[in-house]
């Protein structure tokens, strides 16, 4: 059984994170389609063992270089069985199981081995899923778009090794624990993605900006699965979040 902290480093508005000799996204939205989904030029990620993947896939998947040009080299996912704590700018990991901390808010999952919480998006009710390698709430059904976009946005589209600009719109989420929020969605409409949230059955892709002002624990080996949120000791209020 291992514990390790990591340095949490930001970059293109994600999270990663170098394990002393790669860097790493961290990401639980990564799916392998194997038995575990992490993986690495070299079968590990610190001290656990992950899937093995070229350094081109990743270059191609992740398509970023870090600030001293070294490329990114591994992928970590938490729902491989692992407890991770996102905390004043750290990551904690680890294998062993943990009973879980005290919170404001819990998500329970509702998939064996997926990031799923349910909840609601501008009213409609279903599956979410939650990927910490995503910047913003992501969605493929035209009806959760308002009527004029606020904004467009750029984003790296991953499965299809191409950047696009999507319409971003309002989106109102709220969830039966009593966590909401006011705030943006991208409407994505490339066949291949609407494709993968039909098969999944679920309504978005929630990005880790939904829980900017709170620490979030993991609880992938516990009793009770799913996400809980600890408010940050110096978190501003946001009156468009309670």
């Amino acid at each position: 059984m291992s514990k390790v902290t990591y340095e949490i480093i930001k970059k293109d508005e994600r999270l990663f994170f170098y394990d002393g000799k790669q860097y790493v996204l961290f990401d639980s939205g990564f799916v392998a389609q194997k038995k575990n989904n992490s993986a690495s030029v070299s079968g590990t990620i610190g001290p656990f063992s992950t899937n093995v993947m070229s350094k081109t896939f990743f270059t191609n998947f992740i398509n970023l270089t870090m600030d001293d040009g070294q490329t990114v080299t591994a992928v970590f996912n938490p729902m491989d069985g692992y407890n991770c704590f996102l905390e004043g700018g750290k990551l904690m990991i680890t294998d062993e199981e943990i009973e879980c901390p005290k919170h404001e808010y819990f998500f329970d999952f509702v998939h064996p081995s997926l990031p799923l919480i349910e909840g609601e998006i501008n009213g409609h009710s279903g599956c979410l899923f939650f990927d910490t390698g995503a910047r913003m709430t992501m969605f493929c059904n035209r009806e959760f778009a308002s009527s004029k976009p606020l904004r467009s946005y750029r984003e790296w589209m991953a499965l299809l090794r191409k950047y696009d600009d999507l319409s971003v719109y309002s989106v109102e989420l709220a969830f039966s624990n009593g966590f909401s929020r006011s705030g943006e969605g991208a409407w994505v409409t490339e066949p291949q993605y609407a494709a993968m949230e039909n098969f999944m059955n679920i309504l978005a892709v929630l990005g880790i900006d939904i829980f900017q002002q709170y620490d979030l624990c993991f609880a992938v080996n516990s009793k009770r699965r799913g996400i809980a949120l600890m408010k940050k000791a110096d978190a501003a209020v946001n009156g468009s979040e309670k």
